[in-house]
């Protein structure tokens, strides 16, 4: 699979199974983030999860994909896999997806700073004040972090991808973080 393909796959996977996902989370009160666990040869999902911290702080919507995934009966070995977020991961669920053995992150909106109106409040802080750092390191020895966004700038075809890009990020920009999700972080 060709690096177009790969990224239309991804794109489609945040489109067709986490928005979804995430705007009916996010219509209960919630963040309206999420991720996905998809094969790195097919490039499906396997599970999809979505932002839950109004019933547990800590379900966020990496945390919530990885423990869905790990419910599974029968699940593909992580380093067979990629985890594929809608936003930067905090410290907490960029610690769980190293600790879950995913070799290959990609994310779409990179740290809060390629979408103004999801500053995030608690992430930066955390890095710093806990580890004296600003941020996930881009290959850390458990993980590479890609950008989705960055991925497709650099692309010969933009053009096809930037207009899923669009769709993406036109329904992310409905979805506001909500106060009770604000409060929980």
């Amino acid at each position: 699979m060709n690096d177009a393909d790969k990224l239309k796959s991804m794109l489609g996977v945040i489109r067709d199974e986490i928005l979804p996902l995430a705007e009916s989370e996010s219509a209960k009160g919630n963040d309206p983030s999420g991720s996905a666990v998809i094969r790195s040869d097919t490039l499906t999902s396997v599970m999809v999860g979505a932002d839950n911290r109004l019933k547990n702080p800590v379900f966020h919507g990496e945390m919530d994909t990885i423990i869905r995934f790990f419910k599974l009966p029968v699940h593909p070995s992580t380093d067979e896999l990629i985890f594929l977020a809608t936003h930067s991961p905090c410290p907490m669920c960029a610690a769980a997806i190293a600790w879950s053995g995913f070799r290959e992150l990609w994310v779409l909106f990179e740290n809060g700073n390629d979408d103004p109106d999801r500053p995030v409040r608690t992430d930066r802080a955390m890095f710093r004040k806990l580890f004296g750092v600003d941020g996930t390191r881009k290959d850390n020895g458990f993980f590479t972090s890609n950008s989705i966004k960055k991925a497709i700038a650099a692309h010969k075809h933009r053009d096809d991808l930037q207009t899923l890009l669009e769709e993406a990020e036109r329904r992310y920009a409905a979805l506001k973080p909500h106060e009770a999700a604000a409060s929980a972080q």
